[in-house]
């Protein structure tokens, strides 16, 4: 090989890892949450958690939303019935503040013959994310 081949090959590999560098600092840019299911990186939002738990003829439903700094956080929770052509909501809750953390907790009578889940919709800030609890 000559001197000019393996010039180009050694500035080719060092294209190719500056590459693979910067690729993986955009992948880094996501979070895993406490259900380890991967959310886009915030600059406000730092931590979310939803639950639903039906016992008996009882939906127990709560939302938590963590920020990073202080900023007004929102959580809309919506308790939705499935039906043969999607969910219908049959109970809308929301709570707002300004801080650094917020938490809700509600519960509604349901039937129990019918399956629901849990859509929070969590804001913080400019920054919106949606959950859906099964």
């Amino acid at each position: 090989m000559t001197k000019q081949n393996i010039r180009i090959r050694q500035i080719a590999l060092m294209l190719i890892s500056l590459l693979m560098v910067f690729s993986s600092a955009f992948v880094s840019n996501a979070a895993v949450n406490n259900d380890n299911t991967i959310s886009p990186y915030y600059v406000n939002i730092s931590n979310r958690s939803v639950n639903l738990s039906i016992s008996g003829i009882k939906a127990k439903c709560s939302a938590t939303l963590q920020s990073k700094n202080s900023a007004t956080l929102k959580i809309k929770m919506e308790l939705q019935k499935e039906k043969t052509n999607g969910y219908e909501t049959v109970e809308t809750w929301t709570s707002s503040k300004t801080g650094t953390i917020l938490a809700m907790s509600e519960s509604r009578n349901i039937n129990i013959l019918c399956n629901y889940r849990l859509k929070v919709t969590f804001t913080a800030g400019s920054e919106t994310e949606i959950v859906y609890k099964y």
